[in-house]
């Protein structure tokens, strides 16, 4: 069975939070288009794979599209994300925001994987993850408030499959 689940995002989302990886309806689309950019994706999911396609445009000091999913950790016993990805030759971004009043707004921890045309799988620890903006250094599982598939930073067509994603214990 195929499923549309999202066009392009053009305001804020309104989500509730998510405890489980696999069910579709705790996964949201945001993009660059909240602050002005002229990114766009659009994602269908279709028998348990989620399908991204759209574009990562820099003009209107944009840059981003993710797929978002609101975490709901319990402990720090989570050391990561395992996911099988397939695309279009290209670098995607795995997003984590911490809960709490994050300097600058826009502060988000990340990791990079780069896809090819064949399923592969990956495993990606949060200890390995990187600041970007934060003026912490490191994060705790339990403080992660979402995770996200992201597409970002440079002008590029997003074609991106995932698929079986866990949380590595």
């Amino acid at each position: 069975m195929k499923r549309i689940l999202f066009l392009y995002f053009l305001g804020f989302c309104i989500c509730t939070n998510a405890s489980t990886l696999s069910d579709t309806n705790n996964w949201y689309v945001v993009t660059d288009r909240v602050m002005g950019g002229i990114s766009n994706l659009e994602v269908e999911h279709a028998d348990d794979i989620f399908i991204l396609k759209g574009n990562v445009s820099t003009k209107n000091n944009g840059g981003f599209v993710r797929l978002v999913l609101d975490a709901n950790f319990k402990d720090n016993s989570i050391k990561g994300l395992r996911f099988k990805a397939k695309g279009n030759n290209e670098s995607y971004e795995i997003h984590a925001t911490l809960r709490g009043i994050k300097m600058p707004p826009w502060s988000y921890f990340s990791n990079s994987f780069t896809v090819s045309e064949d399923w592969q799988e990956y495993e990606l620890y949060f200890s390995d993850f990187s600041a970007e903006g934060y003026s912490v250094r490191s994060m705790k599982p339990k403080n992660i408030r979402n995770l996200s598939f992201a597409g970002y930073g440079r002008d590029f067509p997003v074609d991106l499959a995932v698929k079986d994603i866990s949380v590595i214990n």
